[in-house]
């Protein structure tokens, strides 16, 4: 237990010495500042009578926050785990007691708990701070969203952050292949926000569903804003299928890294 407490001040020391790490870090803050004061102006610029574009303009808000809530995070973890190979920091953690998998095995494991924390806060916080301003027609949208839905969905959300961070990381070299590759595949998190457009709210949703993000925000997004479609599934298989699908590919990309690592 005192290797990781170590380790952990270590990983918090490399955070706070790094400016765009603590912005990364800070992000689901920032997010959820716009979530409850900058967005709720947007909706109330709006005319209220039309409920069309007022649900579109949520719809892409709510979107917004389900997606970049904790994404910052895996960017973070990404270039971390980049700068250790590129250090060849892993090359001495590899002969202490650790070992390279229990350390990645931490890191993965810290960065998780972040993810999960953030993820709950911007809900919660956008829920309790502002979720009146989130209504259409006098009712809002953040009535249908329980404590049980957002835990269950930042528990799921936070093993996508998890596995996206491996996966840029696996094959980035140095630091400047890293911030390319990280650049190349961010695109990932916001294609979910394709959902906002009818063509994909029935069967088509599941070309979508090679995404790994895409079943847990789909999910929520229902909880949300509920759309009745016979090709949605409920609640649970959608968080059900996300979490099977990022823990197989949690599991893959980290042997991946594994392998790709040069001592």
């Amino acid at each position: 237990m005192g290797t990781y407490l170590y380790l952990l001040k270590y990983e918090l020391k490399t955070i706070v010495r790094d400016p765009l790490s603590l912005y990364m870090c800070s992000f689901p803050v920032i997010l959820l500042v716009l979530a409850t004061t900058v967005f709720p102006l947007l909706f109330k610029s709006m005319d209220a009578a039309n409920d069309a574009a007022l649900r579109v303009t949520m719809l892409i808000v709510l979107l917004v926050v389900l997606t970049l809530g904790s994404f910052f995070l895996s960017l973070l973890t990404a270039l971390l785990l980049v700068e250790n190979k590129d250090e060849h920091t892993l090359a001495t953690i590899a002969v202490t007691p650790v070992g390279t998998s229990g350390y990645i095995r931490f890191k993965l494991a810290y960065i998780y708990a972040m993810s999960v924390i953030s993820t709950m806060l911007v809900l919660f916080g956008t829920k309790h701070i502002a979720g009146d301003e989130y209504a259409i027609r006098g009712v809002s949208l953040f009535d249908n969203l329980s404590v049980l839905d957002i835990v269950s969905f930042a528990l799921v959300n936070g093993l996508f952050v998890a596995a996206l961070a491996l996966f840029q990381s696996s094959f980035a070299k140095n630091k400047v292949e890293g911030f390319a590759f990280i650049k190349g595949t961010g695109i990932v998190a916001l294609v979910p926000m394709l959902l906002v457009l009818d063509s994909f709210r029935d069967e088509l949703q599941y070309a979508l569903g090679v995404l790994p993000n895409f079943w847990a925000v789909k999910g929520m997004l229902l909880e949300l804003v509920p759309m009745e479609s016979s090709a949605n599934l409920s609640f649970p298989a959608y968080l059900a299928i996300g979490a099977g699908y990022n823990l197989l590919l949690l599991l893959v990309m980290y042997r991946t890294f594994l392998r790709k690592v040069t001592y």
